[in-house]
C-alpha cells in the first residue's frame, strides 16, 4: 500500500511526537518514603558520581519525616535546558501527586553537581519550590553573581567550603561573590556561620528546619 504525502507528513509528525514525548520522560529517580506517615516532599539532586552516593542522605531526611525523592544530578546537566526545566518539573509533580506526600511546595536539596542544578532550575520555580539547599554546590558556571542573584525567585541556602578546590568547581569566593549579590539585592537576606541564606521568608514548616551532614563525595 502507497501512502500519499499527506499520510506521510501525518507519519512523520507522529513520530516527532512520540520522539519529543521520550526525550521529556521522567528520569530514574528513587522513592524514600517517611515511616510516620504522609510528609511534605523534598527532591534530593545527587553529585556528578550519582545516585548510589546520596541515598544515605535521602534516607535520613525520610527517616525525619519528609516524603523524599532521589534523582541523578548528570540526568539534568545538559545542554537542552528547557528538557532539564521540564524534567524537573514532572519530578516535583510527581511527587506532590503521591499519597505518602502531603499538600504544598517542596524543598530541593542539591549536592555539588546538583546543586548548581538546583539553584539553576528549582530556585526559579516559585510556584512549586518553597526552599532550596546547596551543599558545596557547582558555581563555576556563573559569569555574573549580581546577575544570576537577580533571577533566583526561591529562597536559597548554600554550604560552601573554606577549602574546597575540586576541579575549581565550587571555590568559596564565588559563593563569598553570590553572598554579597544577595545582601545589595532588594530581597530580605541574612548570612549565618558557614552559610549563604537568600531570601529568607519561607512558608516550608519551620519545625522541620534542620541541617543535615552533606555526604563527603561529588
Amino acid at each position: 500500500m502507497m501512502l500519499s504525502p499527506k499520510h506521510g507528513f501525518a507519519v512523520a509528525l507522529a513520530a516527532a511526537a512520540l520522539a519529543a514525548q521520550a526525550q521529556d520522560a521522567a528520569p530514574p529517580q528513587e522513592v524514600f518514603a517517611p515511616a510516620s506517615g504522609p510528609g511534605h516532599v523534598v527532591i534530593v539532586i545527587s553529585g556528578q558520581t550519582g545516585m548510589p552516593n546520596y541515598t544515605a542522605t535521602a534516607q535520613q531526611l525520610a527517616d525525619a519525616g519528609f516524603f523524599t525523592v532521589l534523582v541523578d544530578g548528570n540526568d539534568f546537566w545538559i545542554k537542552d535546558t528547557h528538557r532539564a526545566w521540564n524534567m524537573l518539573k514532572d519530578v516535583i509533580a510527581r511527587a506532590q501527586a503521591s499519597p505518602q506526600a502531603l499538600p504544598g511546595k517542596v524543598g530541593v536539596v542539591g549536592y555539588s553537581l546538583g546543586g548548581g542544578v538546583a539553584m539553576s532550575y528549582a530556585a526559579k520555580m516559585p510556584q512549586a519550590v518553597a526552599i532550596v539547599v546547596a551543599g558545596y554546590p557547582l558555581t563555576s558556571y556563573i559569569k555574573d553573581p549580581v546577575e544570576y542573584v537577580g533571577r533566583i525567585k526561591v529562597p536559597i541556602q548554600m554550604f560552601a567550603g573554606t577549602a574546597d578546590t575540586y576541579k575549581n568547581c565550587c571555590l568559596i569566593e564565588t559563593a563569598r561573590k553570590l553572598a554579597e549579590a544577595a545582601k545589595a539585592a532588594p530581597l530580605p537576606c541574612s548570612r549565618s556561620r558557614n552559610t549563604r541564606a537568600w531570601a529568607t521568608a519561607s512558608t516550608w514548616p519551620a519545625h522541620r528546619a534542620r541541617t543535615f551532614r552533606p555526604p563527603r563525595t561529588r
